[in-house]
């Protein structure tokens, strides 16, 4: 098998067709609404039409998975005005499938200089924020597939994967020794008397025997062979088909998994470094078999969700520029070292975790913290609609820094930038500590932390 499809697998070309019915495009916070009331009208990156029964299967999708409880905003709410439905998307973006074959691409709302519905660019710099997810995946995105943005976000998802799969191919699949039990025609391995005694007491030509067979079907291979079965029906790639059916006929021998939950637990608990080649190959598996994206959706009208909140993306990704940006300092992300009261009936308590610290010198030289929402420098009597809570996080987080150090670290609320929000706005609490609100242009891949 290590000559099966070698070398790197190929970018999207324009030799490559794909089906693009069924598929549709929208941007958080857009407005999801049925065709037949308005029949005339196209889709666009903050409305997309369904048929009725795409639109009721994505609304009973909604309608399971209220839980008051989850504290991670839903990716869709559902409402009624004037006779008309409507399904609100909200701010958790990747792709989900319903039932029937609608799949629905979900971009982040990252506001663009030049064309600011630009779906391409904003699935590249999507997938380039991707790429930056902590213990995901993603990272093996690679430039090429960057480039391939035209295409949805679940076809670069497929293509890599199936680029992680050749990779660990060429390696060479892992057998090992399966228990196995079967009445057969000739003795070997164990004979299992009462079993034997019980079915061939009018057999004799049989034996019940249980041996240990070295084969291929083991809990790594089983699950990527339901991940092919899986993908077989959601590819809309003639090349990626092509593929998937090859790997498939490739694994012929090989069981699809019975039992994912136990499959996965039994991988998790081996911590064997003989299997390290088929990390990344799992990792993908996890996304496509049981939608691991840090929340559980479910339900009969679903097919398939990966979804992230954008706010976890952001923080991630921001974090992960900064320590490409300034290699020299010493960045800790989700620095957990810390609690606001030291000391309380012989124990810390309130711990305290800015998603960035950065110091320089052995001293704290700033504190930031991210937040994927919308500033706006004009709207002054909203505080620009800066929380008041974050404004107090900040400054507790300045207070313990500048305690611990005895220095003056920087404080920095970072979000994206967007057209009324290019340039910091500079606060001072009254102690004489600093914060900025700093736009990081997601186009530009730019944040400055101020120097004065």
């Amino acid at each position: 098998m290590s000559g099966f499809l070698s070398g790197p697998l190929p970018v999207f070309t324009s030799l490559w067709k794909i089906e693009m019915a069924g598929n549709h495009v929208i941007r958080e916070f857009g407005t999801i609404l049925r065709r037949k009331d308005y029949p005339v009208q196209p889709d666009t990156f903050d409305c997309i039409y369904l048929d009725d029964k795409p639109f009721d299967r994505l609304k009973d999708f909604v309608s399971e998975n209220v839980d008051p409880a989850n504290s991670v905003e839903m990716a869709f709410s559902a409402m009624r005005s004037r006779g008309k439905d409507r399904i609100r998307v909200g701010n958790m973006v990747g792709v989900i499938e319903i039932t029937g074959g609608t799949t629905i691409e979900i971009l982040p709302k990252i506001h663009l200089a030049a064309d600011p519905d630009d779906q391409n660019l904003t699935r590249r710099i999507f997938l380039r924020m991707l790429r930056c997810l902590h213990d995901s995946p993603f990272k093996t995105i690679d430039q090429a597939h960057l480039k391939t943005s035209r295409f949805p976000v679940l076809e670069v998802f497929i293509t890599t994967y199936l680029g992680a799969l050749s990779g660990l191919i060429n390696k060479g699949l892992k057998q090992h020794y399966v228990y196995m039990e079967e009445n057969a025609l000739f003795l070997k391995g164990r004979l299992n008397f009462t079993d034997h005694l019980r079915e061939n007491l009018l057999r004799r030509e049989r034996f019940h025997i249980s041996f240990d067979e070295f084969n291929l079907n083991i809990p790594q291979n089983k699950i990527i062979k339901s991940t092919l079965s899986i993908l077989a029906g959601k590819s809309r790639t003639s090349h990626n088909k092509l593929l998937i059916n090859n790997y498939i006929r490739l694994f012929d021998s090989i069981e699809p998994s019975e039992n994912l939950v136990r499959d996965m637990a039994s991988i998790e608990s081996g911590g064997n470094r003989l299997y390290s080649h088929y990390d990344q190959v799992l990792k993908w598996s996890r996304v496509f078999l049981m939608g691991e994206s840090f929340t559980n959706f479910k339900g009969k009208c679903l097919n398939m969700a990966i979804l992230y909140p954008m706010e976890r993306i952001f923080e991630d990704y921001v974090g992960a520029r900064m320590k490409s940006r300034y290699p020299d300092d010493d960045i800790s992300l989700q620095d957990r070292s810390h609690y606001l009261v030291e000391q309380h009936q012989g124990a810390r308590k309130f711990r305290i975790r800015p998603d960035i610290v950065i110091r320089r010198g052995g001293s704290v030289h700033s504190v930031l913290d991210t937040k994927w929402k919308e500033i706006d420098r004009l709207a002054s009597a909203a505080n620009y609609n800066i929380s008041q809570a974050d404004m107090y996080q900040l400054y507790a987080y300045g207070k313990k820094y500048r305690t611990l150090t005895k220095g003056h670290p920087k404080l920095l609320l970072i979000y994206p930038r967007n057209n009324k929000f290019v340039e910091p706005l500079h606060f001072q609490y009254e102690d004489g500590m600093e914060l900025w609100a700093t736009p990081y242009d997601l186009e530009g891949d730019m944040v400055e932390i101020p120097q004065t």
